[in-house]
């Protein structure tokens, strides 16, 4: 069997890295399933192509993410659903280390320097006892709930091995997320807490209750373990998932905060925290969890563009930071001295919220359109949501009602797809109080408008389009009309009709590619040669 298993060894050290595998081919592995990784970029993509069944990660992976943040980021693509075999290997086993490897349960430590005989025995007793719950789950498939039942009878080892054996089975079923299966989960943990006080098993049955909504069973028995375990981390995690579930969004963020004090290097928490704190405008919390994200951000996993230009994003509304460049800010996050073709859709929409900041209307649309025209170029039909949440603001604040509708579609389908998600019920909320307000499928006043051009009641048309314009700024069917309507004399000539008749205009002069129409007009009318800057 130890010749057909896949090892992955993920350390920033060749030697420990051979060391480790020459221990395992020792112990009856094939050389050609040992894989190494040095960091936990290449880790990622080695769990992205194949399944492997044991994993060992070091803790300190020297430049880039920690052996924690790696299985946070594993844990979150849900690439170790199959439950593979993962053991940690570090130097430092002190208690804030082992806390945090803790939140995501793996099978056993290891101190370094490793030893031939602690690796082999540990190894020896987590086969034995994968061996045990692979039997005990190959009954339960044959006969159900009484086959384990009945192989815990046949055996005598400690009882706590039956109910590790038990709450094994009833993690590979939650896994499969087939909520056909929970009556047998909740008979198989129900069992164990008759028979043994079981931690993991309560854990277990803690997700149930999450995945079911089950919060009548559910808080009870929370607030029951942090009584018992009050700085255990999935206690915490589970915690301010099952308030945020519920909508108690301040205790959520107390869970969050309690568990972030405990472990500080899950950054999906820590953005989870900066998303509560920016929307009840806790600015003296949001700057201290700001600067660690920007430390902990750094060369990790989760180093993405979404990421920083959400960090960037919020020192722009809430620091000293406003009047900087965007690159410079930019710079100080990512540590390179270029912009990538990737980071450049984030900076023109940074750079559009700035200069909404100066009252810059038409240098922030030019921005915007530049953003988008490059994200589009670079990936069309996937948006992070950060990008989309930014472009949101940016077309509220410059009521660009048509890109609003479209920005708001485009984040209730993302979170659509992760709807049980604590971040996402963060975000809903948010979502929620940037609504549109209006929309020109279904205003009255805004067809009534263009029903006056075509009618030819051009004095009408331009004042009922003035009306709408602060509305539907940017919009490109009526910015025609009123360019068109300025050019042959039918609106007048007052100072804020001036500003209308200038946003209209750059709404074409802005586009690399201006239409053919109004290339045309210009050639005919000298208002429209005048520059607008």
């Amino acid at each position: 069997m130890r010749r057909t298993q896949s090892v992955l060894i993920v350390d920033d050290s060749s030697i420990i890295q051979q060391t480790t595998k020459l221990i395992l081919v020792n112990g009856q592995f094939q050389s050609a399933n040992i894989f190494c990784a040095s960091n936990a970029t290449e880790a990622i993509k080695y769990c992205q192509q194949q399944r492997f069944d044991i994993l060992f990660l070091d803790f300190n992976l020297g430049f880039g993410s920690t052996g924690l943040q790696l299985l946070e980021r594993l844990h979150h693509h849900e690439l170790l659903n199959h439950s593979p075999l993962i053991f940690i290997l570090t130097a430092d086993d002190s208690p804030a280390v082992l806390m945090g490897f803790s939140e995501y349960q793996p099978d056993d430590y290891l101190v370094k320097p490793l030893r031939l005989s602690t690796l082999k025995q540990r190894l020896e007793y987590s086969f034995e006892q994968r061996a045990i719950n692979e039997r005990a789950f190959a009954h339960y498939q044959q006969v159900g709930i009484s086959g384990i039942e009945s192989m815990c009878t046949q055996y005598t080892p400690p009882l706590a091995i039956h109910c590790t054996t038990m709450t094994a089975v009833a993690k590979q079923l939650l896994n499969q997320k087939q909520p056909h299966l929970h009556a047998d989960i909740l008979a198989l943990l129900t069992l164990i807490q008759r028979l043994y006080q079981s931690l993991p098993a309560q854990l277990l049955l803690i997700q149930l209750w999450l995945q079911q909504q089950n919060f009548k069973a559910l808080d009870p028995l929370l607030a029951q373990l942090r009584r018992s375990y009050p700085n255990h981390l999935m206690l915490l995690e589970y915690s301010a998932s099952a308030a945020l579930l519920q909508n108690k969004i301040t205790q959520g963020y107390d869970f969050w905060l309690q568990a972030h004090n405990v472990s500080k290097n899950n950054l999906q928490r820590l953005f989870g925290l900066l998303w509560i704190e920016s929307h009840f405008q806790n600015h003296s919390a949001m700057q201290q969890h700001l600067r660690e994200a920007i430390s902990y951000l750094r060369y990790s996993v989760w180093d993405k563009p979404c990421y920083h230009a959400f960090i960037v994003w919020l020192q722009l509304q809430h620091s000293d930071k406003k009047s900087l460049p965007i690159e410079r800010l930019w710079r100080t996050i990512s540590q390179q001295k270029t912009i990538t073709k990737h980071e450049r859709p984030f900076i023109y929409l940074l750079q559009a919220w700035q200069y909404l900041d100066n009252d810059n209307n038409l240098g922030a649309y030019k921005s915007y359109g530049a953003a988008m025209d490059a994200i589009h170029y670079i990936d069309p039909d996937n948006h992070s949501f950060e990008f989309d949440a930014i472009a949101l603001c940016i077309n509220k604040r410059l009521a660009m009602t048509r890109h609003q509708t479209d920005c708001y579609q485009r984040l209730q389908y993302n979170l659509l797809q992760r709807q049980n998600e604590p971040h996402s019920i963060i975000k809903n909320m948010w979502l929620e109080t940037m609504k549109p307000t209006s929309d020109h499928r279904t205003d009255d006043q805004y067809r009534h408008a263009l029903r006056l051009v075509k009618q030819k009641y051009y004095i009408e048309a331009g004042q009922a389009i003035l009306q709408l314009w602060p509305h539907y700024r940017f919009d490109e069917v009526l910015a025609r009309c009123l360019v068109e309507l300025s050019s042959r004399g039918h609106l007048d000539n007052e100072p804020q009709h001036q500003q209308c008749i200038k946003e209209a205009r750059w709404t074409f002069e802005s586009q690399d590619f201006k239409p053919e129409w109004y290339l045309k007009l210009k050639t005919q009318y000298r208002s429209l040669q005048r520059p607008l800057y």
